[in-house]
């Protein structure tokens, strides 16, 4: 019987760590796609579209994503799970440390950990790119720039074409979603940095 609920709390585990870990890549490469779209956005409208602050900049809001998604969701996360496993030994009068549900469930906190953290600051570093070449001269800013909103928008379209696939409808259509989501917030973004620069 010990076994048989093993299996099937593993089984179902799995299924729901999936689910999660999906929701926790979606959520945090949005973000942090979104992060640079607005800095790309202060920068225009302060007329300091300098690829080392642009670098500077998107460089540190990525550790902060990365670190913050990181460390809060293993927080939070190993919490519910201890709850989880703590109402588990409730239900069956026994002790499951050092357990395979144990091991298994710190695997997966940390697995999702890394999720949370890697997924903002991977989705941030892309749109980056062109203004590593744009400060070695490689390329002109303003190329860099019109590059980097188009990789920006490009992250944020697989990001909805990956929804559009799970969920199984029109990927090109969600994508093209998430992509309006995408203009409409630099859009906000654009006009309150014109606002507020010059109040």
């Amino acid at each position: 019987m010990h076994q048989v609920l093993n299996n099937f709390i593993q089984s179902n585990g799995s299924v729901l760590f999936d689910e999660i870990t999906r929701r926790a890549f979606v959520n945090n490469a949005f973000d942090g796609a979104l992060t640079i779209l607005g800095i790309l956005m202060g920068n225009i409208v302060l007329g300091e579209v300098q690829p080392r602050i642009i670098i500077g900049t998107g460089l540190s809001a990525c550790l902060a994503m990365g670190m913050s998604g990181a460390f809060g969701r293993y927080v939070s996360e190993r919490a519910e799970r201890k709850r989880a496993l703590r109402q588990i030994e409730s239900y069956m009068f026994t002790d499951l440390t050092g357990s395979i549900l144990e091991r298994e469930s710190e695997k997966k906190v940390l697995l999702i950990s890394l999720v949370d953290g890697l997924s903002p600051a991977l989705a941030a570093v892309i749109p980056l790119l062109p203004f590593f070449l744009a400060h070695a001269t490689l390329i002109s800013v303003g190329t860099g720039l019109v590059m980097s909103f188009l990789l920006d928008f490009l992250v944020l379209f697989i990001l909805g074409a990956f929804l559009g696939r799970i969920s199984g409808e029109n990927v090109v259509l969600h994508g093209a979603l998430v992509v309006g989501v995408g203009f409409i917030t630099s859009l906000i973004i654009f006009l309150s940095s014109i606002f507020f620069s010059n109040t």
